[in-house]
């Protein structure tokens, strides 16, 4: 006679209590039972929220016979831990690191029923930190990950065009997932099993697309080693949702972590032309002018630091563009004097007959063109500073006069017979090798001297490489605050091309190659264009003396041949006398107007009535 229902049930139910600590089943993530009915909907939820093939719950017929095992996997179902999933879930959500969300989605595949789990991606640029791009990445898949009980891989399986490595988006166990649809096999008869299937002893499959804002990235697939049907239905449909939640947030997790390494790279970009920047604002940026921080321009500002203080005249030599007035404003910053005047003089701005005006001074009447009383740049630098700069230029019979002042600190202005005294510092700069203008007998030896007290080498900016970016920074600012746009970006390759030229013009070239970079610029976009000027360089030969502990500045020779191609300062107004009076002759003494004098000669009237009176020149 058979047993009674109602003892099978009490015997089952005994044995489930007998074995509580067993587990049969695993899910795909931890090896741990879950079930997706301990996520219960809310009641305004859709119910096609995980549009998945619906399994039916197998329910015993009332008062039919149920096996053993049955009742044992109802009982596990109804007693699921769901920590390690939630944990899981958390924990890929969570990475920003592409290959460890590529790791966590291939280590937990593992159970007794679970045999094989793998991952494959579209090989698209997008993902190329994850997977080398491919030329076919919109109808090809690539292996990434994969984990499982069996010894043969994916990679090893077969498929018409090749393995799957690298498998077509059509193969039949992905189906319709580039639709976003999953693709099931709950028992052999649901798919048509490939070779490999059947002898790694697959009879189930689910793969599920990984899609994000309907754009597809790839599939995850698992594998079963029995019909996921009967008593196995209730935890195949459990493990679809799972599967289903598994790969969407492997999807946002994954552009998320492709996201951020965008923002990253980006974010670091910005962070060095922010050091750049701050570096040159706040540290570096001395005297609110000299900006750099290599050793060759700290050594000059260390030398500058010792002499500041000090009321000796400084030269400063270097090569045109190098910057020498900015340094020649530092001293003076740096200086007892600071309070008082800065005056700057280019020396080869001012025409040759006009120095001595330029320098002490006129009084009215002195000479033509002199209409009012004119106050010399010694005088403006009474108590302060004066900047010659380009002092080679200041003409031979005018620098004995200037010696007397540095000497005296007197000087007579243009027709007043009276002497003014003044307290004057001098810093001058050239870039001419002073020496051998002395040799040549186009510079005053005591001159030299008397200016050289503490020279100071202004090292050429290729020897500085280190500054250009800090430099480029600040010339952008400049342009773009004058253009009253917003500065361009200082890039990493625009600093590398920057840097890789040899800048003949310096800092100056510098500055007109950035400018000129700021306008042309579009949308923030920059490019840097450069004309090797590399012929402009100074000659290599050029003989500056920088002061050091070491080396004392070289004296230049007491007395040197005067080249048979030179000639005196005599001599030259000799031939320019001559030539004016053969000028006024050939016009009958008409100075100006057309086919005067001034024509001939292709000066201003002015200039050659200043001329004749320096020169002593007059109508018999």
């Amino acid at each position: 006679m058979p047993p009674s229902s109602n003892k099978l049930e009490d015997e089952a139910k005994a044995q489930s209590t007998k074995k509580s600590t067993e587990r049969f089943f695993s899910t795909t993530f931890s090896g741990r039972d879950v079930t997706i009915s301990d996520f219960p909907l809310p009641e305004d939820a859709k119910q096609d929220s995980f549009p998945l093939p619906s399994t039916p719950d197998v329910q015993p017929e009332p008062h039919k016979i149920r096996p053993q095992s049955y009742n044992r996997l109802q009982t596990k179902l109804n007693s699921l831990d769901i920590t390690p999933f939630l944990d899981l879930m958390l924990s890929v959500a969570h990475e920003r690191d592409p290959s460890k969300i590529i790791e966590r989605a291939s280590t937990g595949y593992k159970g007794t029923h679970v045999t094989m789990g793998a991952f494959w991606l579209r090989p698209t640029q997008k993902m190329a930190d994850i997977v080398t791009p491919h030329p076919s990445a919109d109808t090809m898949l690539k292996l990434v990950a994969f984990s499982g009980i069996k010894e043969t891989t994916p990679s090893g399986w077969n498929h018409a065009l090749g393995t799957y490595d690298l498998a077509p988006i059509t193969e039949p166990i992905f189906a319709s997932c580039q639709k976003g649809i999953p693709s099931i096999g709950s028992s052999p008869e649901d798919w048509n099993r490939p070779s490999w299937a059947i002898k790694e002893g697959y009879q189930a499959y689910s793969s599920f697309p990984v899609m994000y804002n309907d754009e597809f990235l790839g599939i995850l697939s698992t594998f079963y080693d029995r019909p996921m049907v009967g008593p196995f239905a209730q935890l195949h449909s459990m493990h679809q949702k799972m599967h289903k939640i598994f790969a969407d947030t492997v999807a946002r997790a994954l552009v998320n972590a492709v996201a951020f390494g965008e923002i990253q790279k980006l974010r670091g970009e910005l962070e060095l032309e922010n050091e750049l920047l701050r570096r040159a604002v706040q540290e570096k940026h001395l005297d609110d002018n000299l900006i750099g921080d290599s050793d060759s321009l700290a050594h000059v500002m260390e030398q500058i630091g010792v002499v500041s203080p000090t009321d000796a005249s400084v030269l400063l030599l270097g090569e045109s563009g190098t910057g020498k007035e900015l340094l020649a404003g530092a001293i003076h910053n740096r200086s007892t004097r600071s309070q008082n005047a800065f005056v700057r003089v280019n020396c080869s701005a001012i025409p040759h007959e006009l120095f001595e005006s330029e320098f002490f001074g006129h009084v009215k009447g002195s000479f033509t063109g002199a209409i009012r009383d004119r106050v010399g740049r010694f005088q403006l630098a009474d108590g302060g500073t004066l900047f010659l700069d380009e002092v080679g230029e200041i003409p031979l019979e005018l620098q004995g006069k200037l010696l007397r002042v540095l000497q005296e600190g007197t000087f007579e202005p243009v027709g007043e017979e009276r002497s003014k005294k003044v307290n004057v510092r001098i810093i001058a700069a050239t870039n001419k090798d002073l020496t051998r203008e002395v040799a040549s007998g186009r510079f005053r030896q005591d001159l030299y001297f008397r200016l050289s007290v503490f020279p100071v080498n202004v090292p050429p900016l290729r020897e500085r490489r280190n500054d250009i970016p800090l430099l480029a920074r600040h010339f952008i600012n400049l342009a773009a605050n004058r253009m009253n746009i917003t500065a361009p970006r200082l890039k990493p390759h625009h600093v590398e091309k920057l840097q890789g030229y040899n800048w003949p013009g310096n800092v100056r070239e510098l500055q007109n190659v950035v400018e000129r970079a700021v306008i042309m610029s579009h949308s923030g976009s920059m490019e840097f264009y450069i004309q090797d000027n590399s012929y402009a360089t100074p000659p290599l030969e050029m003989n500056v003396h920088a002061y050091s502990s070491d080396h004392s500045p070289a004296t230049p020779p007491t007395s040197a041949p005067r080249p048979q191609d030179i000639i005196t300062e005599i001599e030259w107004m000799a031939m320019q006398r001559e030539n004016i009076q053969q000028a006024l002759e050939a016009t009958n003494w008409r100075v100006q107007g057309s086919g005067g004098a001034a024509e001939l000669l292709g000066i201003k009237p002015t200039t050659l009535r200043s001329r004749m009176q320096k020169l002593g020149i007059e109508k018999k």
